[in-house]
C-alpha cells in the first residue's frame, strides 16, 4: 500500500497560501493540468461547433479535477490526488451547476443592472468558495442553505476573509492573463498560454478551500479521513494496552483487570476498555465492582450525551441486579426520557418509578410520576396507570403539572371499555 505525505493542521492558514502555490506543480495535478490545456487546444481546428464542446468537456474535467483536489486536502493529504476517483457522484454534478451559476452571474449581473449588478457579483463571489466547500464537507442540502454559508463564515472568521481575498487576486491575475496573452498575444500560443494560467489557478483555489477546511476541520466539525486512516494504520496508546490486557488475561485474569483499573481511574477513557473491563470483571463474578463500575460510566456517558449507549450499560446491571438504579437524579433523569423516546417502554417504567422512589421531594419527581404513568397506559397496564396518576395529583395539588395529569385520567377514562 503506497504510502501518503501527510499534511499538518496546525500549520497556520496564511503559510498554507504562501506553499500552496506549488501544489499544482506537483504529482498528478501537473499532468491533469497539462492534459486538459492541450485537450482546450482542438478548439483550434477548424471544425463548426467543435470549440464551445471542446471548451465545455475541458471545463468540466479541470472543475472535476479541482474539487477532488479539495476533497484530497481536506482529507489531510498533502500531494495531490492521482484522479477524480469521485467525479460520478452527485456532488460534483452540483458543482459543475454551481460554478456555471456563478461564473454567468458574475458576468452578467454588471451588464444587466450596472451597479447594483456589480454588488450582486461581489456579493456571490464572496459566498462561492463556502458553497462549495459546504459541498465537499456537509453535501448538496448544506450547499444551498443560505443559513449555512454565513455560519460557516463566522467560524472560518479571518481565514476565511484570507481565502476570498486570495481567490479575488486569482479572478484578477486570470483577468490580467487573458488581456496579455489570449487577447493581445500571438493567437494559439497565448490562447494555450492563457488556459495554463487559468487552470493552474483554478487548482490551487480549490487546493486553498481544502487546505481551510482542513486547517479548521475541528470548528467545522469535519474528520479528515486521513486521520481515520492513521488511527487503522498505527494503533494508539489505548489499543496497544487492551491487547496487551487481553495477553496477560490468557494467564493471569485479575492482573489483567488491575491493569485497566489503573487505566480506567486515569480518566476518559474509550468504550472498548470500559467493556473489556466490565467483562474481566463478570469471567471472576465481581459483581459488586460491576455494578460500581456501572454507575460511574454510565455518569460519564449521560454527561457526554451518549444516553443510548448508557442504556445499555443499565440494562446489563440490571441484569446483575433487577433492583439496579443510577445513583443521581440527573443522571437517571434523561435515561428515563431516552428511553421512553425510544420505544423502550419497561426500562423508561422501571427509571421513572425508581426515579419517584429514590427522589420522591426532588423538582424533577412530578414530570417522572407522570412519565411512569404514561409507560403503564402504554403496556396496557391501566389501573396501574390510573392509580400512579391519582396519586401525584393527591400529593402535589398545585404542581404546574396538574393540567396534564388531569387530561391524561381523562383520556384513560374516555378509552376505558363501556361496559352493559
Amino acid at each position: 500500500m503506497p504510502r501518503h505525505e501527510l499534511a499538518d493542521p496546525g500549520t497556520p492558514f496564511a503559510e498554507r497560501i504562501l506553499i500552496g502555490w506549488r501544489y499544482p506543480l506537483r504529482g498528478a495535478a501537473i499532468w491533469t493540468i497539462g492534459a486538459i490545456t492541450l485537450f482546450e487546444s482542438i478548439a483550434f481546428l477548424p471544425v463548426t461547433g467543435l470549440k464551445l464542446l471542446v471548451l465545455a468537456l475541458g471545463w468540466v474535467a479541470l472543475y472535476t479535477y479541482s474539487f477532488e483536489c479539495l476533497r484530497h486536502t481536506a482529507d489531510g493529504y498533502a500531494d495531490p490526488p492521482e484522479a477524480a476517483v469521485n467525479g460520478g457522484d452527485g456532488t460534483s454534478v452540483a458543482l459543475i451547476v454551481i460554478q456555471l451559476t456563478g461564473n454567468a452571474i458574475a458576468v452578467l449581473a454588471p451588464i444587466l443592472f450596472g451597479f447594483p449588478g456589480l454588488a450582486v457579483s461581489l456579493l456571490f463571489a464572496l459566498v462561492l468558495p463556502v458553497i462549495t466547500m459546504s459541498l465537499a464537507f456537509d453535501g448538496v442540502g448544506a450547499a444551498l442553505n443560505p443559513l449555512t454559508w454565513f455560519e460557516a463564515i463566522r467560524r472560518l472568521g479571518r481565514s476565511y476573509a484570507m481565502l476570498f481575498a486570495m481567490v479575488l487576486a486569482s479572478s484578477l491575475l486570470q483577468a490580467a492573463a487573458q488581456y496579455a496573452l489570449k487577447d493581445h498575444g500571438p493567437t494559439f500560443f497565448g490562447t494555450l498560454g492563457y488556459y495554463l494560467v487559468a487552470n493552474y489557478l483554478t487548482v490551487y483555489n480549490f487546493h486553498l478551500m481544502g487546505a481551510l477546511i482542513h486547517h479548521k476541520h475541528e470548528t467545522l466539525g469535519y474528520q479528515p479521513a486521513s486521520i481515520d486512516i492513521a488511527a487503522a494504520v498505527e494503533p494508539d496508546d489505548d489499543q496497544a494496552l487492551l491487547a496487551h490486557v487481553d495477553l496477560i488475561a490468557r494467564d493471569d485474569v485479575p492482573g489483567a483487570t488491575d491493569i485497566l483499573t489503573e487505566r480506567l481511574r486515569e480518566g476518559l477513557a474509550p468504550a472498548t476498555m470500559h467493556t473489556r473491563y466490565r467483562e474481566l470483571l463478570r469471567a471472576q463474578d465481581r459483581l459488586p465492582e460491576l455494578l460500581v463500575h456501572g454507575q460511574i460510566w454510565i455518569a460519564a456517558l449521560v454527561t457526554a450525551r451518549e444516553t443510548r449507549r448508557a442504556l445499555g450499560v443499565v440494562q446489563d446491571c440490571i441484569g446483575v441486579d433487577p433492583a439496579f438504579l443510577p445513583d443521581d437524579p440527573i443522571t437517571c433523569g434523561p435515561l428515563a426520557d431516552t428511553a421512553a423516546h425510544g420505544g423502550m417502554t419497561r426500562l423508561a417504567l422501571h427509571l421513572a418509578e425508581g426515579y419517584t422512589r429514590t427522589w420522591p421531594r426532588d423538582m424533577g419527581a412530578p414530570h417522572y410520576g407522570l412519565l411512569a404513568a404514561r409507560m403503564h397506559e402504554r403496556l396496557g397496564q391501566h389501573d396501574e396507570a390510573r392509580s400512579v396518576a391519582k396519586r401525584l395529583l393527591a400529593e402535589r395539588p398545585d404542581h404546574p403539572l396538574r393540567i396534564d395529569i388531569e387530561a391524561f385520567l381523562t383520556a384513560i377514562d374516555a378509552a376505558r371499555p363501556v361496559t352493559r
